[in-house]
């Protein structure tokens, strides 16, 4: 997702918060994940940027504005209780209030991130010409 707000609202008598995304990879081989590129995360209730859901969990937020909505340590294995250490939580220039980290998150490098900024991530070169010819 590239430029999108998420504006966080929950029942704050559920604990624990809720998250952003919840990201299932059955191994490191799947070419999937969940990408944020400039956007915005603010609000008025405490959120987890995201939360594992299988051992291979990927999601990045690259260059996205984290205000202190998100709570500080941003990530949580929530119900999974497997290993953390193939969990692929990332960010990338992020700057704001929220932006602290659980050890298993990862701070990109610029090299790390360009892969996951490229629409040959979700192979768009693939199928967004053929949405970009039946929109017009």
């Amino acid at each position: 997702m590239s430029n999108c707000e998420i504006f966080v609202v929950s029942d704050k008598r559920v604990k624990p918060y809720g998250s952003i995304t919840a990201h299932h990879r059955e191994n490191a081989d799947e070419n999937t994940g969940y990408v944020f590129i400039r956007g915005k995360v603010y609000g008025i209730d405490d959120v987890y940027l995201g939360r594992a859901k299988g051992p291979y969990s990927r999601v990045i937020f690259a260059k996205t504005y984290l205000s202190k909505t998100v709570v500080p340590n941003g990530w949580t294995n929530w119900s999974y209780d497997g290993s953390t250490k193939d969990l692929y939580h990332a960010e990338y220039k992020c700057p704001g209030p929220g932006a602290d980290r659980q050890h298993w998150a990862k701070e990109l490098t610029k090299q790390e991130d360009e892969s996951f900024l490229s629409i040959d991530f979700v192979d768009g070169t693939y199928w967004l010409p053929v949405l970009l010819q039946q929109a017009s």
